[in-house]
């Protein structure tokens, strides 16, 4: 999903800043890439194929689960990473704007014209792998510093970040994580470039364009205005626009498809969607409507209508499609696909919700069995059981600017 960064690409309560794809933007992704999807939609062949079928560790352990941990930013750039098994704590020191995904954090730091992105490893990172995945563990690091000029936007895709800047785009290879030799293509444009399946995906103000993995046009293009929002789902890549999400697969063979998904008529479109890594499963709020729950498996949007306007929505991705959104009031609720309540916690956020600026701060991120929910007012992070709403635990004395869910 884009960053909650400051100045904020989008903001919950639907203001854009007129693209300003300069912000950092990120996405909800493993470090591997979309393993094949066991039901595809009927009206298409394709699969989000893995590009490589190779594991590699990199020197770090494998582990037997995933080795969950919350990487937490305050306002400075200060990171504190909280290991969800131990509760232990670990600082990095450092400052700048914090953004990232998955296994990486990325933290810009912009003066006199000219930019460096810092690229944290945190060290604990899930690849799927057809019908199963890997999970390891290793040292949290800083990998290096990429320079440039400009402002940039740095994109976490599923085996590769690309960093633009003005003029050009680094591509830095998760494997050898060399950030000396990444290589520097010259591409037009300002929008975030997402690698993805050994390609890359362009996003500008009005089209979403896949390219090679030198940055040469393929051919495939989709009208795309407004885009607010990217991320990976085990399908594919989905980037939300105006008149719907285009959603960019891999076809057996290799070659790249991509696809508009029109919004269902009179609903409010979404400026954020998100879900739980490696599933096929996107939701965003639709106005004051409710939730819009993305399956794109099946190539369709449906409305989650609710009784009190929402503040944000993660998919959880499951077989039941269950939602877990934030409402106005502060609580936090588990939706079903038909939008029926499963679960209501207590006004746990009452008054991050009523504060604007607090507001646009909360994150929602969600595993296998927990949600974890940021609480800017309290300085918390609550843990949730979405199977029942019950907070499981609360993660005190934190500055949770930023919140991320590494493992």
């Amino acid at each position: 999903m884009w960053s909650p960064v400051t100045p904020p690409l989008l903001r919950r309560d639907g203001a854009l800043a007129a693209l300003a794809l300069a912000v950092a933007f990120s996405l909800v992704a493993c470090a591997g890439a979309p393993g094949p999807d066991p039901s595809p939609a009927p009206s298409s062949a394709s699969t989000a194929l893995p590009s490589n079928d190779g594991v590699d560790g990199g020197g770090a352990a494998e582990v037997a689960s995933p080795a969950s941990a919350l990487v937490i930013a305050d306002d400075d750039g200060g990171l504190t990473l909280l290991d969800l098994e131990t509760e232990q704590r670990a600082d990095l020191d450092g400052d700048g704007t914090v953004t990232g995904s998955g296994r990486f954090v990325h933290r810009i730091r912009e003066a006199g014209g000219e930019t460096a992105v810092e690229v944290v490893d945190s060290g604990r990172w899930t690849v799927p792998h057809g019908d199963h995945s890997h999970s390891f563990r290793g040292e949290t690091r800083v990998v290096g510093t990429i320079e440039g000029d400009g402002p940039a936007t740095a994109t976490v895709g599923d085996q590769a970040t690309a960093v633009r800047f003005d003029g050009g785009v680094v591509v830095l290879d998760h494997e050898t994580l060399d950030v000396d030799d990444a290589p520097r293509l010259a591409l037009p444009g300002a929008g975030p470039v997402i690698p993805f399946a050994a390609h890359l995906i362009s996003v500008s103000g009005s089209a979403v364009d896949v390219l090679d993995a030198a940055g040469a046009p393929t051919g495939i293009t989709v009208p795309c205005t407004e885009p607010s929002d990217a991320d990976i789902t085990r399908v594919g890549a989905v980037i939300a626009c105006a008149e719907g999400a285009v959603l960019v697969t891999r076809e057996i063979g290799g070659q790249l498809a991509a696809e508009s998904i029109p919004y269902p008529a009179g609903l409010t479109p979404p400026v954020q969607l998100a879900g739980r890594a490696d599933r096929p499963d996107l939701a965003g709020i639709a106005g004051d409507q409710g939730a819009l729950l993305l399956d794109t498996r099946a190539r369709t949007w449906t409305l989650l209508p609710a009784d009190a306007p929402l503040v944000t929505a993660t998919a959880i991705g499951d077989d039941d499609s269950r939602t877990v959104v934030v409402a106005l009031d502060g609580t936090v609720r588990v939706l079903g696909e038909d939008g029926a309540e499963r679960s209501r916690t207590e006004p746990l956020l009452a008054a991050s919700a009523s504060d604007p600026v607090a507001r646009a701060r909360i994150t929602v991120l969600v595993d296998a069995r927990h949600a974890y929910v940021s609480d800017p007012a309290s300085g918390a992070v609550h843990e949730i059981d979405h199977r029942d709403g019950t907070v499981t635990r609360t993660f005190d004395d934190l500055e949770p600017r930023y919140v991320q869910l590494v493992g």
